[in-house]
């Protein structure tokens, strides 16, 4: 192998009479290097989103929600404890959940709002990690203690530092989401009245009544997922059974799977089914979210396609690179054929052509694409929260995709080496010399 290599090498060094061979060269060199890195750099970015909306959904949604078919749960203790004793799950907590208006002295917006109880529902879902401000200001990044304190006080908050003095009225506390504080332009200590459409009852003309109950508003939440930021809210669970008028009963049963069962989401969420048995039924993240992360899915493998393409456009380069160098050097060949050069002696020169080529390219395009991830991971390219659900650009380098494209890019280069090298093989010595 060592002539092939020394022959194919030769070939590709640059050389007066062969510049315009070298630069189709150097330009499929060029393009498997930028098809390589555009598609490191773009999977990289799309399994950041992946990764990142996952986690996200896994932190402020239950992984698996218990329901009834007869509507509220009237007593949901027996079945918290049949959920929390089933295999792989470690927490359960009762919730209610309202579709509510929203509206404060500037203005008005829908939302939802979602009665928790302070000590269960943290064991479940990521809310206090979430909290950025409370009635005293915002607390301590680290001050995991500071944040549980404003939700264990949510149903009584205390006086705001920002409260009016004379406003001393006790309502019930209420966390917003950052965004949907902005869009009623309310801070900690202010009111808020949330509004159910038809919850006060039918009026003289049998049109519904609407009903209003007043809120404090206790601590701001940010998640830095838009949908979340700017349409949820908490209040305790008694406040919004009583906003509700459903007596002791709440909505539904959200609980946590263990971190090696949170795939198991369905196989588990059919389980607490059957140990409950009817009026209950179950959802879990992953069949609620299917055709989200489907989509996802399909926009990777769509886009890894496209950009594949210019990784096959770098390949057609090499196609055409090595027959223009059949062609140039058909005397060459047929000296070497018909010194005792083999047909398969001739191949590996051409195929070790385009191989050097393809590697190169991919190494350097590997390189560059990893170089360029790392980059994009340390400064945290900002994105507008009003389009995208991410403040900033997510980065996550998947060893297998990398693995993937490396080997992709490798293949096309030497099934580009193919033809030309079968071409070479075929030269008759004597017709190569005939007109020398």
């Amino acid at each position: 192998m060592r002539f092939e290599f020394l022959v194919a090498w030769s070939h590709l060094r640059s050389r007066r009479q062969d510049a315009g061979v070298s630069l189709i060269a150097i330009l499929s060199v060029l393009g498997i290097t930028l098809g390589v890195q555009m598609l490191i750099i773009v999977l990289a970015v799309m399994q950041g989103f992946e990764g990142d909306l996952r986690d996200k959904i896994l932190g402020f949604n239950a992984h698996v929600v218990v329901l009834s078919y007869e509507g509220a749960i009237g007593d949901p203790s027996a079945a918290i404890e049949a959920v929390k004793a089933t295999p792989g799950i470690t927490a359960a907590s009762p919730f209610v959940y309202s579709e509510v208006m929203m509206r404060s002295q500037f203005a008005t917006s829908g939302a939802v709002m979602k009665g928790i109880d302070p000590v269960l529902t943290p064991t479940v879902t990521d809310i206090v990690p979430s909290i950025k401000t409370g009635s005293l200001g915002s607390p301590s990044s680290l001050a995991i203690a500071e944040k549980q304190h404003i939700l264990d006080t949510l149903h009584d908050p205390p006086p705001a530092v920002a409260q009016d003095v004379t406003d001393t009225e006790h309502f019930p506390g209420i966390l917003l989401g950052s965004e949907l504080a902005d869009q009623l332009k309310v801070y900690p200590g202010d009111k808020v009245y949330v509004i159910n459409p038809v919850g006060g009852g039918v009026g003289a003309f049998g049109m519904p009544i609407a009903k209003t109950t007043t809120f404090r508003v206790a601590g701001l939440f940010y998640t830095g997922f838009y949908e979340y930021d700017t349409k949820w809210s908490y209040v305790t669970i008694p406040d919004a059974q009583a906003f509700a008028e459903i007596g002791n009963g709440v909505t539904a049963i959200e609980a946590r799977l263990s971190d090696e069962r949170v795939y198991d989401a369905p196989d588990v969420a059919a389980e607490v089914e059957s140990r409950l048995g009817y009026p209950y039924y179950s959802k879990n993240w992953l069949t609620v979210n299917a055709s989200l992360f489907s989509a996802l899915k399909l926009e990777k493998y769509v886009m890894g396609l496209i950009l594949a393409q210019i990784i096959t456009v770098a390949g057609v380069g090499i196609v055409t690179n090595l027959i223009v160098m059949v062609i140039t050097r058909a005397r060459e060949i047929a000296i070497l054929k018909a010194i005792g050069a083999s047909d398969r002696m001739i191949r590996a020169v051409f195929v070790l052509e385009g191989s050097i080529v393809g590697v190169v390219g991919t190494v350097l395009g590997t390189t560059l694409g990893l170089l360029g991830c790392a980059f994009l991971d340390q400064y945290r390219f900002p994105l507008d929260t009003n389009v995208y659900y991410l403040d900033s650009l997510p980065v996550v380098v998947e060893p297998l995709n990398v693995v993937t494209v490396v080997v992709g890019s490798l293949l096309i280069s030497f099934l580009a080496t193919i033809y030309p090298a079968w071409r070479a093989s075929r030269i008759d010595p004597v017709e190569g010399l005939r007109y020398e």
